[in-house]
């Protein structure tokens, strides 16, 4: 082609964000983004809009009631579905999941976003790297990814400090701490400051969280995990409004993109625009696909000329323990004792020296949602009193295991039509009921108990179903030879051996998934493999992203 290199981008969520702000910052670049693009309802947007720019004190009842709703249930597995101010419209279905089932039946299957900024519209907001060890498994070395994490984390704010965890899992840019954590995140930290060797015996490590929060300027209004009013915490739909203001970016929305491939030298997209089904052909010197693990992953099987007949995820699954403690603190519920809501602290439980093979439990404070998971007869009446009791006393915490020692997934393909998103089926290996890893690190964690006085209900610990934790990918995994194996790889720049053209870049091409936050090394990849084509290509140094 000539002219000014043009770049195709898919999705506006984390790994697309990243790329597209590497690709935009050339000014000769000529980046068209598609996307599906769901926003928030326009009056939760302007019942936001009023709450952002008065003071908590200041906020009308109505607006606050609005964009403040909870959870809605989810049956028997898993955590009940989050909202963000108020809304479903992460998980809205428009196309993107049609057509994704589990197996067993499962019709809460929220794998692939559809939202204007993907999952970080709605997610928990952690961020830390996986270990250098972690990455002994894969084709290219922590220190090749170090700058990338770095140069990800001069967009996204970290809040975070220096402490234990620091030593296995480098804090490498830091904004500003993190806000006054609660007295329950100050005793655990209190508490593991004097017995941290004791701790160390049973390989347990305790830190302080790291977020991707403006912490500098947070009110503790409460409202992390049901959204910020001021957005504070860092969504790729800001990254994604910088973009747009740029002259040499284009953002088509309202598109599902139905097929990908490469005619020549040229990268091609069909999509498809909703609402009036009509479809459109997009032409671009590269293609660099971010829709998610599944969402990339799906379209690729509908895509490739033979696609396998089925493909195994690697995922990072998650399990619910709910801790309980002997001393209590101050009834979080009564006023001017808000804390922020987001997880405060970190248990890394860790079986070598490494850190490689780990699990990590995110712990959080009070939040209104505890109460609503709570058996009805404790709400109110009679019951109040011993759950006012019980939430003095507890503290919820949301655990990982690193993909190797968790079951896997396959996910299964089934051609529906000429240009359709094929169906898909994500068949689990259920056979053992737990994971091996999740029996051993509870024995830790109820050693570690009586010293950081969290006690772990190992009665009520919940293994979540195949592909809740969100931390999924590898279908298509880095390797240093794409083409061997018996299902498809990719080269280090998210290539399949099909296509030069189309590289892949958000979670369908990590190798493994280790137990710590995924968002963060998902970004720092995309980040990676949009440099290293543009280094190549032109000759010049790798530009960072942002630069605002």
């Amino acid at each position: 082609m000539t002219g000014p290199p043009s770049y195709l981008v898919v999705g506006s969520g984390a790994s697309a964000v990243t790329v597209a702000a590497v690709l935009a910052a050339q000014p000769q670049h000529r980046v068209t983004v598609l996307d599906l693009g769901g926003r928030l309802e326009d009056q939760q947007q302007q019942a936001l809009q009023r709450l952002s720019v008065s003071d908590p004190v200041g906020w009308a009842p109505p607006d606050l009631a609005l964009v403040s709703a909870r959870s809605a249930g989810r049956g028997s597995r898993g955590i009940p579905q989050k909202r963000a101010y108020g809304s479903d419209y992460p998980f809205r279905d428009l196309g993107q999941t049609t057509g994704v089932r589990g197996e067993p039946a499962d019709t809460n299957l929220d794998v692939v976003s559809s939202a204007y900024g993907g999952f970080t519209t709605v997610w928990g907001a952690q961020v830390m790297p996986f270990s250098r060890s972690t990455f002994d498994a894969w084709p290219f070395s922590w220190q090749e990814m170090e700058p990338h994490y770095r140069a990800v984390l001069d967009e996204v704010p970290l809040a975070g400090e220096d402490d234990d965890l620091a030593e296995v899992f480098p804090l490498l840019n830091p904004r500003s701490p993190l806000p006054p954590l609660g007295p329950r995140a100050e005793d655990v930290l209190a508490r593991t400051a004097r017995h941290r060797e004791a701790l160390r015996r049973h390989g347990v490590i305790v830190g302080r969280a790291r977020l991707a929060l403006r912490a500098d300027g947070c009110t503790r209004c409460g409202l992390c995990m049901t959204g910020c009013p001021y957005s504070l915490i860092y969504s790729a739909a800001q990254t994604m409004d910088w973009l747009r203001r740029l002259p040499n970016v284009r953002y088509l929305d309202r598109l599902l993109v139905e097929r990908i491939g490469q005619d020549g030298d040229e990268a091609v997209v069909r999509a498809r625009e909703l609402g009036s089904d009509r479809r459109h052909e997009f032409r671009a010197d590269r293609l660099f696909v971010g829709a998610g693990a599944l969402g990339t992953t799906r379209l690729v099987l509908g895509s490739l000329p033979d696609p396998p007949a089925s493909l195994e995820l690697a995922e990072s699954r998650q399990f619910l323990v709910p801790f309980v403690s002997a001393r209590p603190v101050a009834d979080p519920r009564r006023a001017g004792t808000q804390d922020f809501t987001l997880n405060q602290f970190n248990i890394l439980v860790s079986f070598d020296e490494q850190a490689r093979d780990t699990s990590q439990v995110h712990c959080y404070p009070y939040n209104p949602a505890m109460l609503d998971a709570l058996p009805l007869p404790l709400r109110s009446g009679p019951g109040a009193a011993a759950a006012g009791a019980l939430v003095r006393r507890l503290t919820v915490g949301f655990g990982y295991l690193p993909s190797w020692a968790s079951p896997t997934v396959r996910v299964v393909p089934r051609a529906v039509g000429l240009d359709e998103l094929p169906e898909v089926t994500l068949v689990p290996d259920e056979t053992t009921p737990r994971p091996p890893m999740l029996r051993a690190v509870m024995r830790r964690l109820q050693a570690a108990a009586p010293r950081l006085d969290l006690w772990p209900l190992r009665t009520h610990v919940t293994l979540t179903g195949a592909g809740k934790s969100y931390h999924f990918g590898g279908a298509f995994p880095h390797r240093s030879s794409p083409a061997e194996g018996r299902t498809p790889g990719t080269d280090r720049w998210g290539r399949l051996p099909q296509w030069d053209r189309v590289h892949l870049v958000d979670g369908s091409v990590l190798p493994t998934v280790a137990s710590t936050t995924f968002t963060l090394t998902v970004m720092a990849n995309a980040h990676r493999i949009a440099s290293e084509v543009l280094a190549a290509q032109h000759s010049h140094p790798a530009p960072v992203v942002g630069g605002r």
